[in-house]
């Protein structure tokens, strides 16, 4: 068996230090000139976000409202940025519909989505409806599509970090509504 020598037991010894600092957790305090924070730190936890719902047409454009019946698709919009307003460079975002307990989804005569109202009261719950990449701009769109009933219907969505600088957060959650044509 080969001993170490002293110099070489030295290396081995720092190394180990290096190594047990670098997998430590990082500092609970946020980053400032007299504590500083790695990047890898502000990766971990990531920093305050911002998380803005969008209601589209399909042309991108916002709209408030839509004629149930008409064929005018919704699209879901989600955009999400630091408070100094840089996108977030990566993760996901997973839009969501309040949906009433009990009833089945994509039933027609019984539809399932409710207000945003149901969901705070617990007389509905959150839905997933799909999970979307965000774009280098920090936005995800969804085409929800048309609605033949009139209605409303609560949105949000959640932002998954994953490994964005940006920390995971939920939107706040809105309304659409669906109006009956003339």
């Amino acid at each position: 068996m080969k001993r170490l020598r002293p110099l070489g037991l030295a290396v081995v010894l720092a190394c180990a230090v290096a190594f047990a600092a670098c997998s430590s957790e990082p500092p609970a305090a946020p980053a400032t000139l007299s504590n500083p924070v790695s990047h890898n730190a502000l990766i971990a936890r990531g920093v305050p976000g911002t998380y803005q719902l969008m209601f589209l047409n399909t042309a991108l454009q916002p709209v408030t409202s839509l004629i149930a019946g008409s064929g005018q698709e919704l699209v879901l919009g989600a955009h999400v940025q630091d408070a100094a307003g840089s996108p977030a460079a990566g993760g996901s975002v997973t839009f969501e519909y309040c949906s009433f307990k009990g009833l089945p989804p994509n039933d027609i005569n019984r539809a399932d989505e409710a207000p945003t109202s149901a969901c705070l009261t617990g007389a509905g719950t959150w839905a997933r409806l799909l999970g979307i990449t965000v774009n280098a701009s920090g936005n995800a769109y969804m085409n929800f599509g048309f609605v033949l009933i009139p209605r409303t219907v609560g949105f949000r969505f959640r932002y998954s970090s994953q490994r964005s600088f940006i920390g995971s957060g939920v939107s706040s959650p809105h309304d659409f509504t669906w109006v009956a044509g003339s």
